[in-house]
């Protein structure tokens, strides 16, 4: 639990200002993902004396920090005015998560570093700041402006049984990069048991001259218990015999991990100081470089993180094949570069007095990349299609690509994806010809026939429904009886819309179940422009699932109102004009009323808690809505959560909603221990 005492601590409470020294130029440019919390932003809209104030800091940040209740977030060394920073690394096959932090006060931080290890760990004098181990994988390093703190991981390579010698400690493959082995934990082997002298009974040796009588009383044993007694003796000492070989084994087994635990500590250790060493005394290839960031990253965010999925993937391969795989499979660079860069996205959250706003940008260095990105936004949403929707639904979903450009770029995936597998990128060459295979063998414009990428779902409203089902009853004898039953279940009434230019080829998918319903115990039957497929009452949460293909649209849904519609050209909903253009201008549009979803499930909510919650919720979280398209040449996309309530700003509204949920769940852990007693 300590190797993440301070993580939680600076994932919970770091924030900081642009005018503060450049944490960011100490960021690398190989980082795969970069978070920001702007402390100035941030600070403004929730004090430090406000976060002193909430119970659940105090109950659970504060215990687990070891700090005094009675101690302020303001008095822990840590300056929440200025930009904090974290990022994820792969270094030397070790995964890294570091964290870079302004201090105010660097005594009143070493307490709360002291607090948190043991009095016999000393920091070490670095070059230009002080280091501490504070346990395996868990680092820091500091001066009297910043702290670094680093949480690392190494994948040793490095598996007993995937080497020959690995029951010999003495060869055991070492990493040159770590350590020599410490010759004084192989400990030798205990000395060879000996075969213990067994007297025979009853078989005296033979004075010459003399004769024995071998059926003289006494004089000797049956064979037959003699063989028996010998057989018993032999195992015994074959027994002793395996016992001192698998010891022997064994103790060989654990000095070897114990090898490889201190080769994986000194890796860790030496990866961790190479990044703080390189965080205060370096001059690296920084991230605010990147033309990707800078594109995609707004300084006036309150919170930033920015995600390079290609180094991710490239960084997981490496860092998992390295960890599992014999070393034999693999070579020096597991995951290769790419020629290609794919996309690089970022994500910037400001906390609005009364919403909280994400604002997503998508970027590809690469032109190719761009380029097909660009063209799967190429398509425009039909406003048939927004008929389906109305503003009295909980909520809908409409997408519209190109789907032949779709199929293009992932094709371009792939290849990547292949490119940066250690298995497969050795065999590119092959790779290459078998995707181009694939691109002759699919007709990408036929599939865009049959699905041109316009689509739509709608929510219109959820009910309870009454379903009967079976239970079992035993007696004491195992026997068991059938028992009817039944239970309330949500019932979701909705409508999913595709559009297609395969019109006919749709409708014998929808005629095909007809001929085999009636063998299917299906009810199964053709309305007259359209198909149903009706539910046994009682049995399913759905009563019947309606089919229709007419006007280049496949339609399914629970929904007899649009299917009406669609046979009768009318219109059974009218969506409002904002939702009608959020729906024709963007390739995504996502609008959800959460007030009436929470109320239409909170019938289905047994316990007290669960509805003090859904109580809460309802009161305090407004609509949510989802837009994205194509600007400035980049996949942008807005996300929006309305918030309602007696609440300073969004941010204020999420301490707000923890302190209140574990005020709920506190008080209902009371409630039932006092009935237990």
């Amino acid at each position: 639990m300590k190797k993440f005492l301070l993580v939680f601590a600076i994932t919970f409470n770091l924030f900081a200002a642009s005018h503060a020294q450049n944490l960011l130029s100490k960021i690398p440019a190989t980082s795969s993902m970069v978070i920001k919390y702007s402390g100035e932003n941030f600070s403004r809209n929730l004090p430090l004396k406000k976060l002193d104030t909430y119970n659940f800091v105090k109950e659970n940040l504060f215990k687990t920090l070891k700090i005094d209740t009675l101690t302020s977030l303001q008095n822990i060394g840590i300056n929440f005015e200025k930009d904090t920073y974290q990022y994820i690394t792969l270094e030397d096959s070790a995964m890294s998560f570091v964290s870079l932090i302004n201090l105010q006060n660097v005594q009143q931080f070493l307490q709360l570093v002291q607090a948190n290890y043991h009095a016999e760990m000393k920091p070490e004098k670095k070059n230009g700041f002080e280091f501490l181990s504070i346990s395996s994988g868990t680092y820091i390093g500091w001066n009297q402006q910043q702290a670094v703190l680093v949480v690392t991981t190494y994948q040793n390579p490095n598996k007993y049984y995937n080497y020959p010698s690995a029951t010999d400690t003495t060869s055991a493959m070492i990493d040159s990069a770590a350590v020599v082995t410490d010759s004084a934990m192989v400990k030798p082997p205990p000395p060879p048991i000996k075969k213990p002298m067994i007297k025979k009974p009853g078989i005296t040796k033979k004075k010459p001259g003399t004769t024995v009588n071998k059926y003289k009383k006494g004089t000797h044993k049956k064979p037959a218990v003699k063989k028996k007694t010998e057989e018993v003796i032999e195992e015994i000492v074959e027994d002793l015999k395996v016992s001192y070989e698998d010891s022997v084994a064994n103790a060989k087994r654990d000095d070897w991990y114990k090898e490889q635990e201190k080769i994986t500590e000194t890796k860790q250790r030496m990866v961790a100081e190479n990044i703080i060493n390189n965080s205060f005394n370096s001059n690296i290839n920084s991230i605010e470089n990147d033309i990707s960031y800078k594109k995609t990253i707004d300084p006036a965010a309150q919170v930033t993180a920015w995600v390079n999925y290609e180094n991710i993937l490239r960084q997981y391969w490496s860092y998992f094949f390295k960890g599992f795989s014999p070393r034999r499979l693999y070579e020096p660079s597991l995951a290769k570069k790419s020629n290609t860069e794919g996309f690089r996205s970022a994500v910037n959250i400001y906390f609005e007095k009364d919403k909280m706003r994400l604002e997503q940008k998508s970027y590809s260095p690469d032109e190719q990349m761009a380029a097909l990105g660009k063209e799967v936004y190429n398509s425009k949403q039909s406003s048939a299609l927004t008929n389906y929707v109305n503003p009295d639904n909980i909520g809908y979903l409409s997408l519209s690509i190109n789907t032949e450009a779709m199929a293009n770029y992932y094709y371009k995936l792939i290849r990547q994806y292949l490119n940066s597998n250690p298995y497969t990128n050795q065999y590119s060459d092959i790779a290459d010809v078998y995707m181009d295979l694939m691109e002759i063998i699919i007709d990408e414009k036929a599939i865009a026939e049959l699905m041109p990428g316009n689509y739509i779902f709608v929510l219109h409203d959820m009910k309870i429904k009454t379903v009967n089902y079976t239970d079992y009853t035993y007696d004491d004898n195992f026997k068991s009886t059938e028992v009817k039953k039944t239970k309330q279940e949500l019932s979701p009434n909705f409508t999913f819309v595709m559009e297609t230019k395969k019109e006919s080829f749709m409708k014998k998918i929808a005629n095909l179940p007809l001929k085999y319903a009636k063998k299917e115990n299906l009810n199964y039957q053709e309305k007259g422009g359209y198909y149903e497929l009706a539910f046994e009452e009682g049995k399913y949460p759905i009563s019947s699932l309606y089919f229709m293909v007419k006007d280049g649209k496949v339609i399914i849904t629970t929904s007899k109102a649009s299917i009406d519609m669609t046979l009768n050209n009318t219109t059974a909903y009218t969506p409002d004009a904002a939702t009608k253009n959020s729906i024709l201008n963007n390739n995504y549009s996502l609008k959800l009323n959460t007030k009436k979803l929470i109320q239409q499930i909170n019938p289905e909510l047994s316990t007290d808690l669960s509805k003090k919650i859904s109580k809460y919720l309802e009161e305090n979280m407004g609509d949510i809505k989802m837009e994205s398209s194509i600007k400035d040449g980049m996949i942008q996309g807005t996300t929006i959560m309305n918030i309602t309530g007696t609440h300073a700003n969004s941010l204020e509204f999420f301490f707000n909603m923890m302190d209140a949920m574990n005020d709920i769940m506190e008080k209902d852990k009371q409630e039932r221990e006092k009935k237990i007693d």
